[in-house]
């Protein structure tokens, strides 16, 4: 009888989370914002001095004295390299190699429009790219079996409104329709498929292993809020929530068997593939709620030039636990657990106003990661991030702002320890993961 391959975990991630590094607790994006990245993404909620409030704060739009288009271009550069350190091939497959550099450039596009009607009401849309990114390993390398590409891609549309309270305090409120695309592949031992059948024929199909393409999509809603407070017209506080959002993942599991030259282990691969078999292409759902955040900003302005600018988030990504992956017949393929954490983030930056055209930004941010250790794959191996941030903004006329980040993100080797839960399957992966982040950011923005 054919064991159940453990690479259905594998299956269920794709579904969830094919995603890589990404640069705000997990696979969240917070590069929305060329002038918000200068400072390390602190004041988000606070600031409010152009458009690209709308996905921060929506009740910023109210400090906003006229009607405006920002238009945001990020590059994010990532680094990704695995150290072996002691891993162990699949049954029957030779060990490989460390994979290369999994990481990659990535762009992130944002478009936001507001327009104050009156001093107490403004409206506006967004749209952005709110999780995401891709980790790519060579094909022939040690995880193989475990991990060879993640991605995921996700694109958020924002309509917004905002009112004005009275002279101190402002509210604001989204709609987010959320599609999420999510593809990963990975190669499948079928020479421990058929050892699992009979051992003696292992040295018969050694080094066999085929591919494997997950794919699943679903679009679903989910809002975002705001307060304002302007306790003078130099100090403010931004107070803001970004909703879960519940996904049911439809997606196709496809395989692409060899085909051995040994008769027993050709029929025990043909069986193992045939409809209903552990092998056999199937649709497939996965249940996953992504996670509500929460974010405090504090803003000041010091004499004429300065500008302090805090941030404390919460990111909700406990509600991520246990993943279960059905398949279109009902029938449960694996049930994962995953045991994902809440996450903080802090933030701290400053502005220098040269004069009446340039303003220099600088910031500093500290990241916690949601992946405990016990759970850390190839496939999203997260680490805690330091950021270190500089920006500029430029007015060249009464009618245009232009915005340039840039942000190197720090972090610590993460060590791997990981099957997919057999290692005759799978091999065991382990090592650490070094990665690096550099990401640069431009915005124009247009006032009309």
């Amino acid at each position: 009888m054919i064991k159940t391959p453990s690479f259905r975990v594998a299956v269920g991630t794709a579904l969830m989370i094919a995603g890589g590094h990404s640069f705000a607790s997990g696979f969240a994006l917070l590069e929305q914002s060329a002038s918000r990245l200068g400072t390390a993404f602190s004041g988000t909620a606070a600031v409010a001095d152009d458009a690209t409030t709308l996905f921060y704060n929506p009740a910023g739009m109210m400090r906003l004295d006229r009607a405006q288009m920002s238009v945001v271009a990020s590059g994010i550069d990532v680094s990704s390299k695995f150290n072996n350190q002691g891993s162990l091939p699949a049954l029957g497959q030779a060990l490989g190699g460390e994979g290369g550099d999994a990481g990659g450039l990535h762009g992130i596009p944002a478009l936001y429009v507001a327009v104050p009607f009156n001093e107490n009401v403004a409206a506006g849309f967004g749209f952005n790219v709110p999780f995401g990114l891709t980790l790519e390993y060579d094909d022939d390398w040690i995880g193989r079996f475990q991990a060879s590409r993640s991605e995921i891609q996700t694109y958020n549309f924002n309509p917004s409104l905002a009112f004005r309270l009275n002279e101190h305090v402002s509210l604001g409120f989204g709609l987010n329709y959320q599609r999420m695309l999510a593809e990963l592949t990975n190669q499948v031992n079928y020479t421990a498929v058929i050892g699992s059948v009979s051992p003696a024929l292992v040295p018969l199909n050694a080094g066999l292993q085929g591919g494997l393409v997950v794919r699943g999509d679903d679009a679903e809603w989910g809002f975002n809020a705001g307060v304002l407070i302007e306790f003078t017209p130099r100090t403010r506080l931004g107070l803001a929530y970004r909703s879960s959002i519940n996904y049911q993942l439809e997606g196709t599991i496809n395989f692409s068997p060899p085909t051995p030259t040994d008769p027993t282990g050709a029929a025990i691969v043909a069986g193992a593939s045939a409809p209903g078999g552990p092998l056999a292409d199937s649709g497939a759902t996965v249940d996953i709620e992504l996670p509500d955040i929460a974010t405090a900003s504090f803003y000041q302005a010091i004499g004429e030039r300065a500008e302090l600018m805090i941030d404390v988030a919460w990111t909700g990504w406990s509600s991520v636990q246990f993943l279960d992956v059905v398949r279109d017949n009902g029938v449960l393929l694996s049930s994962t657990p995953e045991l994902w954490e809440d996450t903080w983030r802090y933030a701290i930056g400053m502005t220098w106003k040269l004069n009446d055209t340039w303003k220099l930004r600088g910031g500093v941010a500290f990241d916690e990661t949601q992946v405990p250790d016990a759970t850390r794959t190839a496939r999203l191996p997260d680490t805690d991030r330091k950021w270190v941030a500089l920006g500029a903004h430029w007015v060249p006329s009464v009618a245009w702002l232009i915005d340039f980040g840039y942000a190197h993100l720090f972090s610590s080797d993460t060590p791997i320890n990981q099957n997919d839960g057999n290692t005759a399957l799978n091999g065991l992966l382990l090592g650490q993961q070094e990665s690096a982040v550099d990401i640069v950011s431009a915005q124009l923005t247009y006032r009309f």
